[in-house]
């Protein structure tokens, strides 16, 4: 089920699963397995964009990195108190993310209780720098949220501080101490710890699972995509020298994600002196390696706008909550278009959406 990667059963209570969740996400996987254009199923999981203003500056983020992207702003608790109720009944677990701290936005702990209150499964992530005292991380501890995921990426003040230039390392972690001994016991939120691997820290990969358990969490270690989307094809190269991880990427982890397409996309463009999109494509690293989340997830951004997935930085719109329901918009003739073209059904020449030039990894 499209939990939290890592999470194990015990960790979802009985009481978000109901018998009409769960005929939805039979035909859901159905649908993935058949092919369906036009789906039975609504979407299991949604992502919320609570916030598209961040307080950080990773270095792989293209807002960190301050690429000009669509207006900002916060999501208003009535936009989503109306998702949630129009889709309730299907839905079983959202996401506070995308492109923004969600802890900035002041409705966030509403928006939590909203959820759980009406048996949704929450999952949050955050850089943790907005929390400036115990209160604060007590709002959190608190809130009823089910899972949340803490952004570290190394487990030194050098490996942090190159992801996250001018952030204490120090700092976060006493903030994670401190949140998990206010969790008294409890089992929510269920704490991760995400490091993105890089050549920037890799020689500490070894280290992190052990790191994350002396703070009572649970890591989740995953090979880093270096966002090469939002760059242009001709500083791809050095940015996969200065960045992409180097050799064996797993190094007998434990518990590692290895995203091999990424790790395949690496290795082309270190062969070449140019790659493009194109040439991507032909080595079977695009789009063209069916991507499922047209059929299972959609994010709601800030302004009601709904977009395909979380990549997509620059928010091509699929509809608008405020302008017809969401259930409308997940089959509509733009969502159909897109499953087309995820199953070779429609020529490159016909499309405008994020797909066609989007890196499968």
């Amino acid at each position: 089920m499209p939990f939290l990667k890592g999470a194990r059963l015990f960790d979802i209570p009985i009481r978000y699963l109901t018998l009409r969740k769960g005929i939805n996400y039979l035909k859901y996987m159905k649908d993935v397995k058949s092919r369906r254009v036009v789906t039975s199923s609504y979407p299991p999981d949604i992502t919320f964009q609570a916030s598209a203003y961040c307080n950080t500056n990773c270095r792989l983020c293209p807002v960190g990195l301050g690429i000009k992207g669509p207006p900002k702003g916060f999501l208003s608790l009535e936009s989503f108190k109306k998702v949630i109720d129009e889709l309730k009944d299907v839905l079983i677990k959202i996401t506070f993310a995308d492109w923004g701290e969600p802890f900035l936005n002041p409705d966030i702990f509403d928006m939590i209780r909203y959820a759980e209150e009406n048996k949704v499964i929450t999952h949050a992530s955050t850089n943790l720098h907005w929390f400036k005292n115990e209160d604060d991380l007590r709002k959190l501890s608190e809130s009823g949220l089910s899972f949340l995921t803490i952004s570290l990426h190394g487990i030194t003040q050098e490996t942090y501080g190159l992801y996250q230039p001018g952030k204490d390392f120090e700092t976060t972690v006493e903030k994670i101490k401190t949140l998990v001994a206010q969790k008294k016991g409890s089992r929510k939120p269920v704490i991760y710890i995400t490091f993105a691997i890089t050549k920037r820290n890799q020689h500490e990969l070894e280290h992190m699972n052990q790191f994350t358990e002396s703070l009572k969490a649970r890591s989740t270690i995953y090979t880093a995509s270096l966002n090469l989307r939002f760059h242009p094809t001709n500083t791809w190269k050095d940015l996969v020298n200065n960045w992409a991880q180097e050799g064996k990427s797993n190094l007998g982890v434990e518990g590692f994600i290895e995203k091999k397409g990424i790790c395949n996309v690496y290795e082309a463009i270190r062969r070449g002196t140019r790659v493009s999109f194109t040439e991507l494509d032909e080595l079977g690293l695009s789009y063209k390696h069916l991507c499922q989340d047209p059929w299972r997830i959609l994010v709601v951004n800030w302004n009601g706008t709904i977009s395909l997935c979380c990549v997509d930085y620059w928010k091509y719109e699929m509809g608008n909550i405020y302008e017809e329901p969401v259930k409308k918009i997940w089959n509509n003739e733009r969502y159909q278009a897109v499953r087309k073209y995820l199953l070779g059904q429609l020529p490159d020449k016909d499309v405008d959406f994020p797909c066609k030039a989007c890196i499968h990894c």
